[in-house]
């Protein structure tokens, strides 16, 4: 999708829904789904009545999702060529897409670290309800022993995608992002934040603990709007120890976490997300290594320091040094004000104490009102389409 460009027609950031009522666990030997029994159908005088009373049930039930179901190991390994179909290559964790039960799927490995192995099934059971615009669905899982090291994780494949980290920059074509215009970049910023205040706090996930921009899936259809990956992976990985020095790298990890006083938590989901605003404001990579020239040693540069020089000073020395500093493939078009807001938004979400982060409600709201601002300010800009122009003599 990143390569080549497609029209950007944002919309509305999405209002949150209440979960449906918890699907069924199915083990590998049930079906996605079983037909409803006869005493399911009420008693009607009319065959023509019983026919449209049982296409309607037909209609609602295929609207409902799949329950959950724990796959078997052989199943995933079949599917996969024994996992030696090659991976999904900008996932951030090793990844494969492949057929499940005629379904497109996409299948995650991750470390396994739950204390209880015999609570996976319960807490499936709990994350399966969750379902939301901006959340890739979670469809299943397989843990092939309970002393395995990995547990797998299966999500809906979402086609037409690309993670936001391959959007922005992709190697191949540097000089071009189909996040070319404002508007489409604070449509993300608001899709990533409406998710993520979803699963804080209308899920039963203790929180996301793996946010970054390969998590963050953009699609191209009907338009450019982004979906939250991994979702539930923390909670059933038991993934939530302090980060490695591979992790902190990336520029996602917390201080907190990174210094090991503390594992993922919401606050450091929080902090996540303000970087993610920032590398969308930017176009840059969270964190960078650069030579010194007086000390000849490498220095660590992160988005978070820039973004704050440029919010230093006042007036016109800020938006000049803002104009310098947003992304150059939007071609300066952008509100200023919009864009100064929304850096300080982020700022606000990466403070280095957590106890002083805003929560999810307050980030979300704020940054649909960026939203909001930056759709009017792109709506004035817009060509009329009622007007005629003619080129003959008066």
């Amino acid at each position: 999708m990143c390569k080549k460009k497609k029209a950007v027609d944002a919309t509305a950031p999405t209002h949150l829904r209440p979960p449906p009522t918890a699907p069924p666990l199915v083990s590998s030997s049930s079906s996605f789904s079983s037909a409803p029994s006869s005493s399911s159908v009420p008693l009607v005088s009319s065959g023509s009545s019983v026919t449209k009373t049982s296409s309607q049930l037909s209609a609602v039930r295929s609207s409902l999702p799949n329950p959950a179901i724990l796959y078997p190991f052989q199943e995933l390994s079949l599917a996969t060529n024994n996992f030696l179909s090659k991976p999904l290559s900008s996932s951030p964790s090793p990844c494969w897409k492949c057929s499940l039960r005629k379904r497109d799927t996409t299948v995650y490995q991750l470390p396994f670290h739950l204390s209880d192995p015999k609570s996976l099934s319960s807490l499936l059971s709990l994350l399966i309800q969750s379902h939301h615009a901006n959340i890739v669905p979670l469809l299943g899982a397989s843990l092939p022993s309970p002393s395995h090291h990995y547990i797998y994780l299966v999500y809906s494949f979402t086609p037409s995608s690309s993670s936001l980290s391959s959007c922005l920059r992709n190697p191949h074509n540097p000089s071009y992002t189909p996040l070319n215009t404002w508007l489409s970049r604070v449509q993300v910023a608001s899709d990533m934040a409406t998710g993520l205040e979803y699963i804080h706090l209308h899920s039963p996930a203790s929180f996301h603990g793996r946010l970054s921009s390969s998590a963050i899936l953009i699609t191209e259809q009907p338009s450019l709007r982004a979906l939250v990956s991994l979702y539930g992976a923390a909670d059933l990985s038991g993934d939530v120890r302090p980060a490695s020095v591979e992790e902190s790298r990336r520029g996602y990890v917390a201080p907190e976490v990174l210094n090991r006083t503390t594992g993922a938590s919401h606050q450091s989901d929080v902090y996540a997300l303000g970087v993610l605003l920032l590398e969308l404001i930017s176009g840059e990579e969270p964190v960078k290594y650069r030579l010194d020239k007086g000390t000849k040693e490498m220095k660590q540069v992160s988005v978070i320091d820039k973004a704050n020089k440029v919010m230093r000073g006042e007036g016109d020395e800020r938006k000049g040094k803002l104009r310098r500093w947003v992304d150059r493939r939007l071609n300066d078009s952008f509100p200023v004000e919009a864009a100064e807001r929304l850096i300080q938004i982020a700022l606000k979400c990466v403070e280095q104490d957590p106890t002083v982060r805003p929560d999810m409600t307050w980030v979300a709201g704020k940054v649909s009102k960026v939203f909001l601002e930056s759709k009017m300010w792109s709506d004035r800009l817009r060509v009329p389409t009622d007007i005629s122009v003619s080129v003959g003599p008066r």
